[in-house]
């Protein structure tokens, strides 16, 4: 019974936010309700489940969410964005300008929602397609692919981070992990692109074009990278400390280990996107300037994510062994297809990636035990699986699928064709990284 009321709530909550297209917030903390009172939490202790998943989670990433979106903002308008991807392209070549489009769309989608990046960077290609006469559909594939990707698997984006905290996954380990992941579905989205796209001829004319003024960039162009680069280069330093940290002093450890938090981390990120890559106004460090429009962006993720916290607390307290048929037991390393599974269907029936993972996760997490995923680089491969889910397949119920079709001028077949074929195509890739990264790390 436990299972038919699960998969009903779970039914509800894709009919209501897919089909009505009702906000999840009220969807996710009614579901949440709605379950555990079903299973006879009782009233108070169901609210308090619900309170305290939606405060640990925003507890433990809110800041997270606000300094990345903060990043975000102030390097698009400060044209930061602009800078790597004309420097990336410079790197490669024109010749090799859809690899670039696809590199640019990888690091920039780790700071920025993939919808806006897209409808930023299109234009930039659309300059470029002309410039070598490449067929439009080629870079415009390897571009969505490599936004989709970091969109899914990096943290700080929302869907990442939401799902290590539900899943109390390490957040260097998930970085680590999804960064391959992310990397092996750029290239396969980047491939497919480049074979499928040749013969697809896109009405430019057609394509909805947005103008936004931005401000010249000031400041050398390595500052542009700034932001996105000392954020890793700490994580990462920190991820390493138990291989090097037996040659420094304690001090400079523990000062590495700070730094690299993910908090401290970002929030420098932050500060070097607010006062180092350009001139910084008081008008928008405002209310109604960049600062208020960072925070409203990260406000209305925070609230879902929240949400999703809640609900992934509720689901905790069911026994998971109901959750599986029969004696399944362990099944191994191929328990890793398991959270990706669910993620998937989630995906595909009400199109959000990041609503998917968030719901997902909270379904994965009373099974980690049951699995056998419950060491901290299982879980970590877990809550890449779940992302992985979150990205098979974008078609036609997700807003990322519109944005591409709309923005190149994309007939809904060719749309089909190649963002939601790309997309299957990118998220097997992906999981099968994963996979190979479980084979090889199962036990540890």
């Amino acid at each position: 019974m436990t299972v038919i009321i699960l998969f009903a709530v779970i039914a509800a909550i894709i009919l209501l936010t897919a089909v009505w297209k009702i906000h999840p917030l009220p969807v996710l903390l009614a579901g949440a309700f709605v379950f555990g009172v079903s299973q006879k939490y009782g009233v108070t202790e169901t609210i308090g489940l619900i309170s305290g998943g939606f405060g640990n989670t925003v507890k433990s990433i809110g800041i997270v969410i606000i300094t990345g979106t903060v990043i975000g903002v102030f390097m698009e308008k400060r044209g930061a964005l602009t800078v790597i991807g004309r420097r990336i392209i410079a790197m490669t070549g024109k010749k090799r300008t859809p690899l670039a489009m696809s590199i640019i769309g990888f690091i920039v989608s780790i700071c920025i929602f993939c919808d806006s990046a897209f409808i930023i960077l299109v234009g930039v290609w659309r300059k470029m397609a002309a410039m070598t006469r490449l067929p439009p559909a080629v870079g415009v594939v390897a571009l969505s692919m490599g936004l989709f990707a970091s969109h899914c698997f990096i943290p700080p984006t929302p869907g990442p981070l939401a799902a290590i905290s539900i899943l109390q996954a390490d957040f260097s380990l998930v970085l680590l992990f999804g960064s391959l992941a992310a990397l092996a579905a750029t290239a396969a989205g980047y491939f497919y692109g480049m074979a499928a796209g040749k013969k697809e001829v896109l009405h430019w004319e057609d394509a909805v074009t947005e103008v936004a003024e931005k401000e010249k960039f000031s400041v050398h162009w390595s500052m542009a990278f700034l932001p996105l680069l000392i954020p890793l280069i700490l994580i990462g330093s920190a991820s390493a400390v138990p291989f090097f940290g037996d040659h420094l002093p304690p001090a400079v450890v523990k000062t590495i280990v700070v730094a690299g938090s993910p908090v401290p981390a970002l929030t420098i990120g932050a500060v070097i996107a607010v006062f180092f890559i350009g001139r910084c106004k008081l008008a928008e460090l405002s209310a109604d300037g960049l600062m208020g429009k960072a925070v409203f962006d990260a406000a209305n993720i925070l609230i879902i994510t929240g949400a999703g916290g809640a609900f992934g607390a509720v689901l905790q307290k069911v026994d998971p062994h109901v959750l599986l048929p029969g004696e399944t037991g362990s099944p191994g390393v191929f328990a890793i297809f398991i959270p990706l599974f669910f993620a998937a269907v989630l995906k595909i029936s009400q199109g959000s990636s990041t609503l998917a993972i968030l719901t997902a996760a909270g379904i994965t997490l009373p099974l980690l035990d049951v699995l056998g995923l419950d060491t901290p680089v299982m879980r970590a491969l877990s809550c890449c699986a779940v992302c992985c889910g979150g990205m098979i397949v974008s078609h036609t119920n997700d807003s990322f699928f519109w944005v591409v079709t709309k923005f190149s001028g994309m007939s809904v077949r060719q749309g089909l064709k190649l963002q939601t074929v790309g997309s299957l195509i990118s998220g097997t890739a992906a999981g099968f990284t994963i996979f190979l990264l479980a084979l090889l790390l199962h036990g540890r």
